[in-house]
């Protein structure tokens, strides 16, 4: 009888043993993020995602967050990243983050293009403020995805984008169906000063005025496309929860870039444009690119006239230095006056909120003041050159 009960005991441990590799093999985060305390297996399945069914309703059905909604922490391989220079977006926070289906890979198309994902990728972009008075509360406004749901073609990137507003009780986010845009007004404190803004969650027509690119310039040519994963933007570290490391090292771990992605040292990369002790220069022309240069770059939605903001054109003429508006403005007789910041154009437009004459067109209704200083200083700092 001892022997039976021996038999069966061991049977079970076999069986067991046998399913909890698999799990290890499955669920294992080998870099130690997103992991538990009891030997770095996740509590919760990995993220399963069926593109034939997309959108879904609520946000919590994707399964990209374990525990607590709010507290946004990405389950298996949902891993967090962070342009160096972020877009404004009326001093709203962003958390970003990438999922891959198991085995697929994005592959490199130049440092300022955006990475060639695969079907299946999902780019994950939340918006939040911090200190919402006057609970002095963080609130979570709305949460973009970016899905590449089928193979791309010379007229179709296969990207489809949807938005998910947060409900009051910040328990969960639905899917926005309606796509005419919602404006929120929030008055929060940032940086010790208290600001209200009338926070506009876009409408589907203004997602796809920044979204997209038209590469042949052709008639109805124009595709949907990601902006801030570029290999530029994410040559720099990011502080994971095992520590520091360079993000593109990071998704190349976790497969998700392939053996295209050249050598880092000769990736040409934006810098974080807070940072004083990078060269004005870099910081302006990074501010300018992640800001302004999916519209103003070749195939963007402003390529009509000449200015071409992207971070890898450094020639200060096509820049806007010097150069006659298209489409003049009171007080602004060069885009960018040379020594002179209070006549330029480009100052002009991002220090209006008037739809008729501020720049970016969409995404913002308020003044970002630090970015505006931060143009100014860059023109100030040149030599007067223009007469």
């Amino acid at each position: 009888m001892k022997q039976k009960y021996l038999l069966l005991a061991l049977l079970f441990l076999a069986l067991g043993f046998n399913s909890c590799s698999k799990e290890d093999e499955q669920y294992i985060d080998i870099s130690g993020e997103n992991t538990s305390k009891t030997g770095g297996v996740i509590s919760t399945a990995p993220v399963t995602l069926d593109v034939t069914q997309v959108p879904l309703p609520k946000l919590s059905d994707y399964h990209f967050f374990v525990g607590a909604l709010k507290d946004l922490k990405p389950g298996y391989q949902v891993i967090p990243y962070r342009p160096a220079s972020e877009l404004f977006s009326d001093y709203a926070h962003k958390k970003r983050f990438v999922w891959m289906p198991k085995g697929a890979h994005a592959t490199y198309a130049g440092d300022d293009n955006a990475l060639e994902f695969p079907v299946g990728a999902v780019l994950i972009k939340t918006f939040y403020y911090d200190h919402v008075q006057p609970q002095d509360v963080t609130q979570i406004i709305e949460t973009r995805l970016l899905i590449k749901t089928h193979v791309a073609t010379p007229t179709d990137s296969g990207w489809k984008m949807y938005d998910y507003v947060w409900n009051e009780a910040q328990t969960e986010a639905y899917l926005d169906t309606e796509g005419n845009g919602i404006f929120l007004p929030v008055t929060f404190i940032e940086n010790n000063v208290t600001r209200s803004v009338n926070y506009k969650i876009p409408a589907t027509t203004e997602c796809a005025t920044c979204h997209k690119l038209n590469p042949s310039q052709t008639a109805n040519g124009e595709i949907k496309i990601p902006i801030g994963p570029k290999p530029q933007n994410l040559n720099n570290l990011y502080s994971y929860d095992t520590g520091m490391k360079n993000q593109l090292l990071r998704w190349k771990q976790a497969g998700y870039i392939d053996n295209s992605l050249p050598a880092l040292a000769d990736i040409v990369s934006t810098v974080d444009w807070r940072d004083t002790s990078k060269p004005l220069e870099l910081r302006a022309r990074s501010y300018l690119d992640i800001n302004c240069a999916h519209c103003h770059r070749v195939g963007g939605h402003c390529d009509y006239v000449p200015m071409r903001f992207n971070f890898s054109n450094s020639n200060l003429a096509t820049l806007g230095v010097c150069m006659v508006p298209t489409a003049k403005i009171e007080g602004g007789p060069y885009v960018m006056y040379a020594g002179h910041s209070e006549a330029s154009e480009l100052v002009i437009r991002i220090s209006s909120v008037e739809e008729s004459v501020r720049m970016p067109i969409v995404g913002r209704t308020t003044v970002h003041e630090e970015g505006v200083q931060l143009i100014r200083d860059w023109i100030d700092s040149m030599p007067s050159s223009c007469e």
